[in-house]
């Protein structure tokens, strides 16, 4: 058994775990620790992360079938899982003497953050004085280190240098604020810094990530770390919505069995409308799901060579991440509509399973309208109005 199928097994068998708790308390607001160490146990947490910071270095094409098989138990699960994994490669891009302070005691160490320039930094001797609010930080409740976006002044007075900060998580607080519709379990606090004092082997700045050639290249010499900076960032953010899909239609399957209709007064797996619904679902859930494994094989093929992708490469990705996203969410909203009234009710697995795929679908960098214009306005010539991809 290959390495990939072994691990994707191992996701597989706690997935029905992962449902049961779900569907036992369908407001938690939180994933238990016991989940994390589950994860942990299983080697689901380190698919990404150098190896020299004692991770497997897999390919991203494992990352999707582990984190979407996650999710066909819990998605909210499978977002910690994709969130710890993304940032222990990203962490892999820091200077060495950050990486060797985060890994010191081994390589289970989970990593959560922000990663937008939210933060306001003051620069002292020895670094910098960080201050900001951060919301959506998800995974907050099982981080070692975290990293936030901020920035300070430019030294040549021009403008400021954004970037991304690390700290320990003892050195912020996390408000209980996370009060979600769709997933609820994921914990994605905010997170406040009060004037905490970041030293500068701590900090990378934006513009030398997006590069590629940073601090950390020469102790993660892997191909993986390689990986254009924004296209892996927002391709780290869709597994969940796959196995989400996936998951609500093998619940229809289960909810339409023996049903009638009302008003109908036909069996709604006899019913042709039915046949169409499913089928329809079922070819949206496989055009997300190409569209996903198309983007893993770019960003692999393209980090083997050590090349970056060009822009509109790097525009297409967020785009291809956007559109598979919302495929799976049509596909999920599409069936849950044919359920009927039962759909409504708070133990319906299918409504539940919607309101995380819009919930991923609303994040910013999977949002469909952005992604749409940024593409949009490269194909016609004109340069793209965000900074991020």
């Amino acid at each position: 058994m290959s390495r990939r199928a072994e691990l994707v097994e191992r996701a597989r068998q706690l997935a029905p775990k992962l449902a049961a708790r779900a569907a036992a308390d369908p407001w938690a607001r939180r994933v238990e620790p016991d989940v994390i160490d589950e994860l942990r146990g299983a080697e689901l947490m380190t698919i990404g992360q150098p190896s020299a910071n004692g991770g497997q270095e897999l390919d991203w094409i494992t990352y999707l079938e582990v984190n979407a098989a996650l999710a066909e138990g819990c998605p909210s699960t499978a977002w910690h899982s994709c969130v710890g994994n993304a940032h222990a490669w990203l962490v892999g891009h820091w200077p060495d003497e950050c990486q060797a302070e985060i890994y010191g005691d081994g390589p289970d160490i989970y990593v959560a953050g922000v990663l937008v320039d939210r933060g306001d930094a003051t620069p002292v001797d020895g670094g910098w004085r960080l201050s900001g609010f951060w919301p959506f930080g998800s995974g907050i409740d099982h981080a070692g280190w975290v990293i936030l976006g901020g920035h300070f002044p430019s030294p040549d007075g021009d403008g400021n240098v954004s970037g991304m900060f690390v700290l320990p998580a003892d050195d912020v607080s996390a408000l209980d604020d996370w009060h979600a519709n769709g997933l609820r379990a994921t914990g994605s606090s905010s997170i406040v810094a009060d004037d905490v004092f970041v030293p500068a082997h701590r900090f990378v700045p934006g513009e030398v990530l997006a590069s590629g050639d940073t601090p950390g290249m020469a102790r993660n010499t892997g191909w993986i770390q390689r990986s254009s900076l924004m296209p892996t960032l927002a391709y780290a953010l869709v597994p969940p919505a796959l196995g989400a899909a996936r998951a609500s239609l093998a619940a229809f399957a289960e909810e339409v069995d023996g049903k009638v209709i009302s008003h109908v007064d036909v069996l709604q797996t006899d019913w042709p409308l039915t046949h169409r619904q499913f089928a329809e679902a079922h070819a949206l859930v496989d055009q997300g799901e190409l569209l996903m494994r198309r983007t893993a094989e770019l960003l692999i093929d393209s980090a083997r060579i050590g090349e970056s992708l060009e822009l509109p490469l790097r525009a297409r990705v967020r785009l291809d991440c956007a559109y598979a996203v919302r495929r799976c969410l049509e596909a999920t909203q599409a069936i849950y509509l044919a359920t009927g009234g039962r759909g409504v009710r708070d133990s319906n697995r299918i409504g539940r399973l919607q309101a995380d795929l819009q919930a991923i679908n609303m994040h910013a960098i999977t949002a469909l309208d952005p992604a749409l214009e940024a593409y949009g306005r490269i194909l016609m010539g004109h340069p793209p109005r965000t900074p991020r991809l």
